[in-house]
């Protein structure tokens, strides 16, 4: 009874926090349960039940965006392959306090989570999975993101309930001053963080229509152009705001030959009349090729670059090409579509291109708004750049090179909604920490983690 209480416990704390919960304090609580009970006498069966199923029955929130959408192994993989990893670190942490120190133990928990979250990041869904991101709702304790990237923020989840979860079954206060203190640090360095003077400004425009969405699907070139005219409209009344920047959605329609040049003129003579950037994603087709890609029109009103997505959703997106390289402008404002902002480590070598706005179009699926939102975000603490992000079915978020969300609407069926404001740009891209030695606390976390295993292979001696 008290496996199946703990259990319960960690569960709802999970599925609150994880996902598409939003409570963020439970992210820091929601492993303690099932760590006291690791720490105690409960058998090891029992205790690998109770943490795979507190940590896949609080993933099942994710159901509720996806069910229906995406591939059934795909839902497995996304619920049952953390709680594995928790389940992992969790065993370990059970096993070198056992056999090593209790105090070594905490240690493990923290190196193994991230270490392990750090290696499946590898995988086709990138950081998707990682606790870290039930933090990006209080700006202030992602910061050490900008030194280690978010490999630092998931250490200190599993790292403070550990610390408490043992102070508690062991009546040893140094474990618990420990956590409380790490805690307490990395707050004081986010306050000291956003104590500094924000950057230069940029006026940016954001536009979605919900209800145009069909034009995705349609493959008809007066549906197509009717939908961008649709967009320029709203966009030409932001011209008495000045705007310097406008993004579209992703997949506003689909663009082939027949209407492709039409479609591109429209666009850049918008540009031209707001003289501003104006970032718009279609479906591009040629024939049996299709990419997902963003037009890039300069305020003068020439020639589109051209960035093709480059990390497509599983399923829904066989049938696109992906692209294969970054694209930052000579202004400094850089282009991702979407999904690509999952994954940190192409984020990462992107920002040796010196962008300090990086402009989004999206597309998300309701449900999924502030978890997918909230992905995008971890990046611009990572690496330094602020983000102008449009997504259907979503959210249009201007947000911080800290990470601080500076505006916010969420989009809607009813016409179009648009949002105007002045996004602060980034001051220190490419010069983070994390920017410069990469990965190296995650495999610093490797490492340590599978130093401490192995030293429970070879307990200590007790004195006779």
């Amino acid at each position: 009874m008290i496996a199946f209480f703990c259990t319960a416990l960690s569960a709802a704390a999970f599925f609150g926090s994880l996902g598409l919960g939003d409570l963020w304090p439970l992210a820091w609580v929601a492993p303690l349960p099932i760590l006291w009970l690791a720490f105690g006498r409960a058998r090891t069966l029992t205790v690998s039940f109770a943490a795979f199923a507190a940590y896949a029955i609080g993933s099942t929130n994710l159901l509720q965006a996806y069910a229906g959408l995406l591939p059934l192994p795909t839902l497995i993989i996304a619920i049952g392959a953390p709680a594995i990893l928790f389940t992992l670190s969790v065993l370990a942490a059970r096993f070198v306090a056992a056999r090593v120190d209790p105090l070594a133990g905490v240690f493990v928990c923290a190196t193994v989570w991230t270490a392990l979250g750090y290696l499946g990041s590898f995988g086709p869904d990138g950081t998707a999975a990682n606790i870290a991101y039930s933090q990006v709702s209080a700006p202030m304790l992602i910061q050490s993101a900008s030194l280690f990237g978010l490999w630092s923020v998931a250490f200190l989840i599993a790292f403070v309930p550990a610390s408490i979860a043992l102070a508690l079954r062991r009546r040893r206060v140094l474990p618990a001053a420990l956590g409380i203190g790490l805690f307490a640090l990395n707050a004081a360095y986010g306050a000291y963080v956003f104590a500094q003077p924000a950057g230069l400004t940029l006026r940016v425009g954001l536009i979605d229509s919900d209800r145009l969405g069909s034009a995705a699907f349609a493959d008809d070139g007066a549906i197509a152009l009717a939908a961008i005219d649709a967009y320029d409209n709203q966009a030409l009344k932001m011209a008495r705001d000045g705007v310097r920047l406008v993004v579209y959605p992703e997949k506003l329609a689909i663009v082939e030959e027949p209407w492709r040049a039409q479609a591109a003129a429209k666009l850049a003579a918008t540009a031209k009349t707001l003289n501003a950037t104006l970032v718009a994603g279609f479906d591009n087709r040629d024939g049996p090729t299709r990419e997902n890609i963003a037009w890039v029109f300069p305020p003068d009103g020439g020639a589109p670059k051209i960035y093709s997505k480059r990390h497509m959703v599983p399923g829904l997106e066989h049938a696109f090409r992906p692209g294969n390289a970054p694209l930052t402008l000579s202004n400094h404002i850089g282009i991702e579509i979407c999904r690509d902002m999952d994954f940190n480590r192409m984020l990462r070598k992107d920002s040796r291109e010196h962008a300090d706005v990086m402009a989004v179009p999206a597309w998300d699926f309701d449900a999924d708004a502030y978890l997918h939102g909230n992905m995008a975000v971890m990046r611009d603490v990572e690496n330094g750049f602020a983000m102008a992000r449009s997504a259907r079915n979503g959210l249009l978020t201007l947000s911080d090179a800290q990470g601080r969300v500076i505006a916010l609407r969420r989009t809607s069926n009813d016409g179009f909604t648009t949002l105007v404001g002045d996004l602060p740009r980034g001051t220190n891209t490419g010069n983070t920490l994390y920017d410069r030695i990469d990965d190296a606390f995650a495999w610093l976390c490797v490492a340590a983690g599978t130093i401490l295993l192995l030293l429970g292979f070879f307990p200590r001696k007790k004195a006779v």
